[in-house]
């Protein structure tokens, strides 16, 4: 793995890329497969902080009579708001194969439904006092 970074308004801009390799088995052969992989930033500490999640199938192609690839990607766009600078260290940045892919993507949350407006009050009557 390598990574630039820099930052830009307030934000960090990281360029985060990877190499792999896919090794045949003994039944494996020529043809095309997808790669799941999950770029992850994390704040690490006594309560690790989610920062940001993406995932991406990388197609890679394995030609005839070749028992393994190389394969390369390269995400120049992973951002976020820059940590303060007591923080920067315990950013860490996880790359890794995710075989349950875009099931695991986080779920955006539904826009908040307004508010039900209350019901009008009935127009309340006088009560008669009650003689003693």
């Amino acid at each position: 793995m390598a990574r630039e970074c820099k930052v830009v308004n307030g934000i960090m801009t990281m360029k985060v890329g990877v190499q792999g390799r896919i090794l045949l088995g003994p039944s494996g052969g020529p043809g095309t497969l997808e790669v799941p992989l999950r770029y992850a930033v994390v704040r690490e500490g006594p309560e690790p902080k989610f920062i940001l999640s993406k995932f991406y199938k990388v197609p890679v192609s394995i030609p005839e009579g070749k028992p393994s690839v190389a394969f390369t990607h390269i995400d120049e766009a992973i951002t976020f708001p820059r940590p303060p600078a007591d923080e920067i260290d315990s950013y860490i940045v996880y790359v890794g194969f995710d075989p349950a892919g875009e099931k695991q993507q986080p779920a955006k949350k539904p826009a908040p439904k307004p508010a039900p407006k209350p019901a009008p009050k009935p127009a309340s009557k006088p009560v008669p006092a009650r003689p003693r």
